[in-house]
């Protein structure tokens, strides 16, 4: 029987107002539940903008809610397109970004001279690793072209599928993480990539980003690859950051480190004198690779 089956059947206006009066309670308490709900998903979302995934049980533990209840906020967060759900959790998804092969082409030349560049960086017995990305992709495929024995005695550690592929047959030895595979960059990510990428100590790391500046650091689309790469570049004794001029100056949406974890900047000569100029005041090593 609803409320207003009750007002209808009571005749005294002390019942009436004992109905009205639980009526008011019952919605006071459906706004409360709400709110409380809407803060709860609004603080899922900051803890995945800064931890890029968590599963379900993480976020059980943390705001002391049930699995259905996590579950369900997942659900609608997702359907409105504010995450993306992920086998037993979810991860943040920041503004949609084009497909690698779809960028791979740009900027060639420049991307060309960078890697070449790079190449003078790799001695033998390194251990080497490398971020996912189209410019990290060609440092990847001017190393395979490269031949000799300072080739055969050089690991390469990598979470991204096209950067092994390029290596594959030049007689590397090269370890791939394990992790999701997202398919817009062939990088592996996730909880699975963390503790490979925890046990090993790399002399040199080449980062691709999709931004660089002084304010926003190393940046790029997405928190959960921002996070892997976090993990490669504290395992690195030196930071390599390898993009073409267009990098410069930019800010995507997550952040991957600050400036001050970069040892060494290579980039082509069509970068902003002002902008080369600012990152060496910070301390950064600036190489322009001459197209």
């Amino acid at each position: 029987m609803t409320d207003i089956d009750q007002l209808v059947r009571l005749t005294s206006v002390k019942n009436i107002a004992k109905v009205l009066v639980s009526m008011q309670t019952h919605s006071y308490n459906l706004c409360t539940m709400n709110a409380v709900a809407s803060a709860r998903r609004s603080a899922i979302l900051e803890v995945l903008a800064q931890d890029g995934f968590m599963d379900v049980s993480a976020l059980q533990e943390r705001f002391g809610c049930s699995e259905a209840t996590i579950r369900r906020d997942l659900h609608l967060l997702h359907r409105a397109g504010q995450l993306r759900r992920t086998h037993g959790g979810a991860v943040l998804e920041g503004p949609r970004e084009r497909p690698l092969t779809t960028k791979l082409n740009e900027m060639a030349e420049a991307k060309q001279a960078v890697a070449q560049a790079s190449l003078e960086l790799v001695i033998p017995g390194l251990a080497v690793g490398f971020t996912g990305g189209t410019t990290t992709q060609y440092v990847a495929r001017a190393l395979a072209s490269r031949t000799g024995a300072p080739v055969a005695s050089v690991t390469v550690v990598t979470n991204a599928i096209n950067i092994a592929m390029e290596l594959a047959g030049s007689g590397l030895r090269i370890i791939v993480t394990g992790g999701e595979l997202r398919g817009e960059t062939f990088e592996l990510v996730g909880p699975l990539a963390e503790p490979a990428v925890a046990q090993l100590h790399l002399d040199l790391m080449f980062v691709g980003v999709d931004g660089l500046s002084i304010e926003g650091g190393l940046t790029t689309h997405n928190p959960i690859e921002a996070r892997i790469d976090q993990f490669l570049i504290e395992r690195s004794n030196q930071v390599i950051v390898v993009a073409d001029h267009t990098k410069l100056g930019r800010k995507t949406f997550a952040q991957i480190a600050a400036v001050d974890v970069v040892h060494t900047l290579i980039t082509d000569t069509g970068a902003d004198p002002r902008m080369v100029s600012d990152l060496e005041r910070v301390g950064m090593r600036v190489i322009l690779a001459h197209r």
